[in-house]
């Protein structure tokens, strides 16, 4: 008998509300819309679907992709302006390879994407975090640390933003922090990489538009993928970004070896998104997350004590929780284990080590189940302030 395969990437613990996971529900995966590109794929395109396929990815998909920008974000753009990747993920990678060298300075929201931050401790290059508010990136405070890195003869290389519905803290870069921060790219020098991969999933109205929708001559490389709005186990994702920039990537050593990245899985893409399929889905999705994102934050209201705050995000998977005054969320990651429950400790986000916050993902259980989580959690914080110090 075939042993059944894992239906998430982390272990789900027996008696464990695991809210620490930005997983997509098992349970919200499009199986037969999968199932039925993948036969057509097979069927329409033969021994094409599987061959090397060009590096770029095939015709197919970025012809989707750009239709659908030109449709959603109002940007015309030809399928050469985009280029098929492994998911964003492997293109984060493979931008920091292209596009840094050992010793170059990376600038990083505060906090910012956990695994983003592991994928560029990878590379030899300097992390140095940027302060953020509830508004997104703080422009001043990126003036001042390039003007600090000039003084000490420095250069900073790039800088890794997620301006959109941002993981952890769900936050939306506001409007006219956006034109500065594109402002101040172009004087410094300075690559912008746009993690866009949440546009899909906004809930209470139409995400803002993109760094990279904004300025066709922006230095900015914007991340998207059907990873969170269609299935991750595809690894599918794509680039966009001026031909220059997209140049440089394309004659990495890799790709000439290997040919297309996900082929397959993007020439299966190509079909959902072109039969109606996608749109449909996520639909579904938008409603399914919006529920949950609901149930989770009125629950949270209900039994966090005083002292606690967060602010429902507008899209994406997460709530980003501020403890109550000398809680240290990596403290009380025990105790809310005990009480069944758990969570990501902020600090694994915060390139400065802050650990006052921790982060919730409502993306994975339905709303009963992350009421008891919220439950949980509050019951985890009463009994911690109790233990003795």
């Amino acid at each position: 008998m075939t042993e059944p395969l894992p239906l998430t990437q982390n272990a789900l613990r027996p008696g464990v509300i695991e809210l620490a996971y930005g997983e997509p529900d098992p349970a919200l995966l499009p199986v037969d819309l999968v199932e039925s590109a993948a036969a057509r794929v097979l069927r329409e395109l033969g021994p094409g679907a599987i061959a090397y396929g060009t590096r770029s990815g095939p015709l197919g998909l970025r012809r989707a992709i750009a239709t659908r920008i030109a449709a959603r974000e109002g940007r015309e753009v030809a399928e050469t302006g985009v280029y098929v990747s492994g998911g964003s993920s492997q293109a984060l990678d493979l931008i920091l390879t292209v596009f840094t060298g050992p010793g170059d300075v990376v600038l990083v929201e505060t906090p910012t994407y956990n695994l983003a931050l592991g994928t560029m401790r990878d590379h030899p290059v300097e992390i140095i975090g940027v302060a953020l508010d509830g508004e997104g990136l703080v422009a001043a405070a990126l003036e001042a640390t390039l003007a600090r890195l000039r003084s000490a003869g420095k250069h900073a290389r790039l800088l890794y933003t997620i301006p959109t519905f941002h993981n952890p803290t769900g936050t939306c870069l506001e409007g006219e922090r956006r034109g500065r921060l594109l402002a101040l790219a172009a004087h410094h020098d300075l690559l912008i990489v746009e993690d866009d991969v949440y546009r899909e999933l906004a809930y209470d109205e139409a995400a803002p538009q993109a760094l990279w929708a904004a300025d066709p001559a922006a230095p900015v490389i914007r991340l998207g993928s059907f990873s969170k709005s269609l299935a991750p186990g595809l690894r599918v994702g794509w680039v966009n970004a001026r031909p220059d920039l997209l140049a440089r990537l394309d004659a990495a050593g890799v790709l000439d070896s290997g040919g297309g990245v996900s082929h397959f899985a993007a020439c299966v893409v190509a079909l959902a998104l072109t039969s109606g399929g996608y749109d449909a889905h996520v639909s579904r999705l938008r409603r399914a997350y919006a529920s949950r994102r609901d149930a989770l934050g009125g629950a949270l209201r209900a039994h966090l004590p005083a002292g606690s705050s967060f602010a429902a995000p507008a899209g994406g998977f997460f709530i980003w929780v501020k403890l109550p005054g000398g809680v240290r969320a990596a403290e009380l990651l025990p105790a809310a284990e005990e009480h069944g429950v758990s969570f990501a400790p902020g600090r694994g986000f915060c390139s400065d080590g802050d650990d006052g916050h921790l982060r919730l993902s409502f993306s994975l259980y339905d709303e009963e189940r992350l009421a008891e989580g919220a439950r949980r959690l509050g019951a985890a914080l009463r009994a911690h302030a109790r233990r003795p110090r």
